[in-house]
């Protein structure tokens, strides 16, 4: 054996060789040595390796016999070695300190292969016992699993060259891994797991452990707790992160850092890259503008419904551009059903399918900015998106768009005209006794009606877009706002003149009486009195509803109470208002106009955004009105399920998606629907609770967050059939629960094709672990030994599940959501309730 001075990956593997890095560049990083072995230099250790591995592929040969006739030749081998080496550095070492006798293999820690968890470790290793730990050490390069390992990922025996690090053992306070991605998939999503004492106790389920999720960008984060895990100081979790941000400036953005903390000092014990992550496709959800539109959280049949809304409109965008090109619009199909996604019941843009979209358009290069710039867009890089279509089509595409540009003003006068209309019918035709198929047939009448031309709005939006980013370019900052103020009557300030006028003629002193009443009405009330009173005020508070009742925060999700919906909510507004002096009661515009131009082309720049602008605000108003009547019909369906005693309330409703509720409509049997509203009430309340994350870039698939506990409160469980962990290796499966109290008392052919249920695991269980369709432990967190092995085998875990070793028995059916951390009780193995 020798000991090494070159810290090249090459003569040292990738462990060492990070360390080192990390070193140099001012990490504190324990002392180490690093030791090589003589025997990986011998031909006939490297023949023999290769005549074992020919033999097992040919022959019938377990990978247990092949480990033991390796590590019985490799431990002859090691007792050859020359020794001094590591007897010189046990001379010298302080008899005050002990040792970690950690792996550093050349094929170790890379990016598409870690082999974490597969190499042995040994911590707190005393001076006398170096060479025993060493050899424990090299023998492990052939246990059984890392065998599996080496063949899965085409690597040959004899390629694999293993180093040892001998360093001073921190007996730390707080241990923990830093994951600069989460490994799950979420890329700008940073992890810290953290538990009292070293890092064993944390990754073999020892010890509790705290969660902390980081959100860099959006300067937010938070914690999870379980039992008695430690919470971080605010100064831990910033060294930790500037800590972090230091490793991945030297090896890069996705990385896994083992560190401790001793008496308030970091140390870094590896770093290693995160593998498994999917290399593409990268989705980005970003809630740039449409955060105005759906702050916080929403329901499931609002989702529902703008998903539609929006597919169905940039459909007919596309056909407004591609005409009889079918081929092209079906590519795009995928496409128009997520223009949008939900996570954690937010709601959030699927940019890149946005700028697939923009790309189709003439001169996309210089528009995809300005769109970025109107929708506030903060990451404007564009990943390469090709959409393949020809040069005619382009050409096509080109004169189609120009036209309607031109004709879009003339086209939103229009649909202003038309929406009218829209809502006459509507009014005549709606009323609270219609039947569940009416209100239904009403529903598709509105929606056939308002989709087959509402992708003119995405025209004016660009007409306003362009010329207010052309008027941008051409003015000085300063005077582009000036320049756009002051559009005649734009629709979003109608109701808040119409009724200021209301609040002032109550102020009035003929209406003194009136005042007094609109002061003392109650909430039980106010729908009646607003519905029945001929005072004319009353009757002007009637017309208001009418024409404004659906304005109001957060207009666009259908569960908002509205004044329409609820019109106490007006009253309340009247009377807050009524406290304010009467000067504060504007019944016009104060926004300056100003004066032309001498430049021609200001002034006829400046004419057209303010036309867009114009429009865009009506459109949105009447966008609004269009959610109303949905909002009315909705709420009104509840009413009659209540009726029917299928609901229990009629707000309900909205814990419904638009399709579950048809099925409904059309009296279909979804007897345990109320049991799935009520958790889905209760998982958006926990989605209140998370913090609102502006832009979230996932490899693959979107997954959402199943948090236990937020800023340490406890989140209980709806539903004693339904159990809910920490997700930890995606995928679903069903099966029957095999409870494994003692691994000695079970062999692998128990657990073949069986869900494992468990307190906690270790590295011996790996063999056990490869027969099972998945994994639940009472303890572990996203480090734990069960999360890194079942992400290596590609089987489901969850962990952190609460005494299910006593709530689940052996033999019973269940589902498990590896991603979810789900957990859910069957009745058998056909029950796909």
């Amino acid at each position: 054996m020798k000991q090494l001075t070159n810290f090249h990956r090459r003569s040292v593997g990738s462990k060492a060789a990070n360390l080192h890095l990390m070193k140099e560049q001012g990490l504190v990083v324990p002392p180490f040595s690093v030791f090589s072995f003589d025997l990986f230099d011998q031909t006939d250790v490297l023949t023999f390796l290769q005549e074992q591995q020919e033999a097992y592929h040919t022959g019938n040969d377990t990978l247990n016999a092949l480990s033991q006739r390796l590590q019985q030749e490799l431990k002859a081998k090691f007792l050859q070695e020359d020794f001094t080496a590591i007897h010189d550095f046990s001379r010298h070492a302080s008899g005050k300190h002990t040792y970690s006798v950690r792996s550093s293999a050349n094929v170790e820690d890379d990016a598409s292969a870690s082999f974490a968890g597969q190499f042995s470790t040994r911590l707190f290793v005393e001076v006398d016992d170096l060479v025993e730990a060493v050899e424990e050490t090299l023998l492990s390069l052939y246990q059984p699993s890392a065998l599996s390992y080496y063949f899965e990922n085409g690597i040959s025996l004899e390629a694999v060259k293993l180093y040892v690090i001998l360093q001073d053992m921190i007996s730390g306070d707080l241990s923990g891994v830093y994951f600069t991605a989460n490994p799950q998939g979420l890329l700008n999503e940073q992890l810290i797991v953290v538990g009292v004492g070293v890092g064993s106790g944390i990754v073999e389920d020892k010890v509790d452990t705290t969660m902390v999720t980081i959100h860099s960008d959006d300067q937010l984060s938070y914690f999870e707790t379980s039992g008695t895990s430690p919470i971080l100081t605010e100064k831990q979790q910033v060294e930790l992160e500037d800590m972090a941000e230091k490793v991945t400036d030297i090896f890069g953005p996705r990385m896994d850092i083992e560190f401790t903390f001793l008496n308030d000092q970091l140390y870094v014990l590896q770093a290693r890259p995160i593998t498994k992550l999917p290399a593409e496709p990268v989705t980005i959800l970003d809630n740039s503008n449409i955060v105005e539109s759906y702050p916080g959280t929403t329901t499931p049949l609002t989702f529902s419904f703008i998903q539609e809304a929006y597919g169905s409109i940039f459909r007919g965008l596309a056909k407004r551009m591609l005409k009889n090109d079918t081929q092209t619009l079906q590519s795009f199909e995928p496409t128009f059903q997520n223009m949008i996604a939900q996570v954690n019941s937010r709601v959030y843009y699927q940019i890149n399918n946005w700028y697939k979209l923009l790309h189709l358009l003439p001169f996309s290069k210089q528009i995809i900015p300005i769109w970025q710039d109107m929708l506030g867009v903060q990451a404007t890089d564009i990943s390469a998106i090709t959409v393949k279509i020809s040069r005619s089509t382009r050409l096509k595409i080109m004169g189609r768009i120009i036209k309607s540009f031109i004709q879009a003003p003339r086209s939103m006068k229009q649909l202003d005209s038309d929406f009218e209309a829209i809502s006459e019918h509507f009014n005549q035709t709606y009323t609270r006794e219609a039947s569940f198929e009416e209100l239904h047939q009403l529903f598709e009448q509105i929606k056939r009606q308002v989709l087959e031309q509402w992708d003119v709005t995405l025209i004016n939006d660009l007409y306003a877009f362009v010329y207010t980013g052309l008027l941008k370019k051409v003015c000085p900052p300063e005077e582009v706002q000036e320049a756009i103020a002051g559009i005649e009557q734009i629709e979003s300030m109608k109701p808040v003149f119409e009724l200021n006028k209301i609040i002032y003629a109550i102020q009035e002193e003929q209406h003194s009486d009136y005042r007094k009443i609109i002061e003392s009405i109650s909430s039980e009330l106010a729908a009646d009195f607003i519905e029945t009173d001929l005072h004319p005020i009353t009757q002007d508070i009637r017309q208001f509803i009418q024409q404004f009742g659906d304005r109001a925060p957060e207009e666009l999700k259908l569960e908002t109470a509205t004044f329409r919906s609820h019109p106490f909510s007006l009253i309340q507004l009247i009377q807050q208002q009524l406290e304010l002096p009467q000067t504060a009661i504007r019944t016009d515009s104060k926004a300056t106009i100003t004066n032309k131009s001498r430049s021609p082309l200001v002034n006829g720049l400046k004419k057209r955004a303010m036309t867009g602008i114009k429009y865009r605000e009506s459109s949105r108003l009447n966008r609004t009105r269009i959610y109303g009547m949905m909002r009315l019909i909705f709420i009104t369906m509840g009413e009659q399920l209540v009726k029917e005693n299928r609901l229990e309330q009629s707000e309900d409703v909205f814990y419904l998606t638009m399709a579950e509720l048809f099925d409904l409509a059309s009296h279909r049997d979804l007897s345990n629907m109320q049991t799935e509203i009520q958790k889905r009430k209760h998982k958006r309340s926990v989605d209140q609770k998370l913090p609102a994350f502006s832009r979230l870039i996932y490899a693959g698939s979107i997954f959402e967050k199943y948090p236990q506990t937020i800023n340490q409160q406890q989140i209980v469980s709806t539903s004693q059939q339904d159990f809910q962990g920490i997700g930890c290796s995606k995928g679903v499966v069903r099966g029957q629960v095999l409870v494994v109290e003692d691994i000695q008392a079970v062999n692998v052919q128990q657990s073949y094709n069986r869900i494992i249920v468990t307190k906690m695991t270790d590295p011996g269980w790996v063999y056990l672990l490869t027969q099972a369709k998945g994994i639940i432990a009472e303890k572990g967190s996203l480090l734990s030994h069960t999360a890194i092995i079942s992400r290596e085998l590609g089987i489901p875990s969850v962990v952190n599940v609460q005494q299910a070793t006593q709530q689940l028995t052996t033999g019973e059916w269940i589902e498990i959501n590896g991603q979810t951390g789900l957990i859910k009780r069957l009745e058998d193995e056909n029950d796909y309730s």
